[in-house]
């Protein structure tokens, strides 16, 4: 009791000090209606300010626990992707024809020119040589080659082939590929200049070449460079296909296929 008593002595001008400020404070505020509203306004901006840094601390405190979720919740779904059973029958597109099996990507385009790409299933899922290949309901590519299990696949994005087709839905039909550089772009070759081709137009495959049905997205254009005194003009395209990123597959084959392919290999006789 001494020592509190000793302590207010020692600070008695002090808290004198304070206690005369609160006291006028009191009266300005009781009397003086700006300097009310004053006060309020200045003590409830405060307030806010301490309490949006208080939530901010507080949301930012929970991160750690809202990521740990996300992680478990992402786990889970790709330990179900993984364990996902492919579809063992073939499922029939009764307006176009067309028949669709699901497989999965498992070896996928590397940026090298040449590279193969190796998918499953094989021959005995059905799969031929010739049937075209879809990622997402894009153009992915063809299968070029057929084991028990696996196959091998002929994507977009391999340098030394091309595929046919279509500059919007109506367009003119020119020839597709890879030039072997950037696995981001496909490039448009021997497009006239006369072509309309703007930025943004859709390309969708012709069905001219029997491994797809017509109209089946391939890509968007992103750049149409027309060369003054050049005949051609060349055109980019970015494919709708992301070929880093695939892993489902769907295989197509058309209901009359072997009929078309004998038809279309039997020469014409005279």
């Amino acid at each position: 009791m001494r020592n509190l008593w000793l302590l207010l002595i020692r600070n008695a001008f002090t808290l004198a000090f304070i206690a005369l400020m609160a006291v006028s404070l009191s009266v300005l505020l009781r009397n003086d209606g700006a300097a009310r509203s004053s006060w309020f306004r200045q003590t409830g901006a405060i307030s806010f300010m301490i309490d949006s840094q208080r939530n901010g601390w507080s949301n930012y405190l929970k991160l750690a626990e809202q990521n740990a979720k996300l992680a478990e919740e992402n786990a889970d779904l790709r330990s179900r992707m993984l364990s996902m059973e492919l579809v063992a029958s073939w499922e029939e597109d009764t307006v176009r024809h067309w028949t669709v099996r699901e497989g999965m990507l498992i070896k996928g385009p590397d940026g090298k020119p040449r590279s193969p790409s190796i998918a499953t299933p094989g021959r005995d899922g059905g799969i031929e040589a010739g049937m075209g290949v879809l990622s997402g309901g894009a153009a992915f590519g063809t299968v070029e080659e057929t084991g028990e299990d696996h196959c091998r696949i002929l994507t977009l994005m391999h340098s030394g082939t091309s595929w046919s087709c279509r500059i919007g839905r109506n367009g003119p039909v020119a020839s597709l590929g890879w030039d072997g550089l950037d696995m981001g772009f496909l490039q448009l070759r021997d497009v006239p200049r006369h072509v309309q081709a703007a930025r943004g137009d859709s390309i969708f495959t012709s069905g001219y070449d029997l491994r797809f049905p017509a109209d089946v997205l391939m890509g968007t254009v992103f750049e149409v460079e027309r060369q003054s005194g050049a005949d051609f003009m060349s055109v980019s395209v970015v494919p709708a296909a992301d070929f880093k990123a695939v892993r489902h597959l769907e295989f197509l084959v058309h209901q009359a296929d072997s009929e078309r392919t004998v038809l279309s290999s039997t020469a014409l006789q005279p």
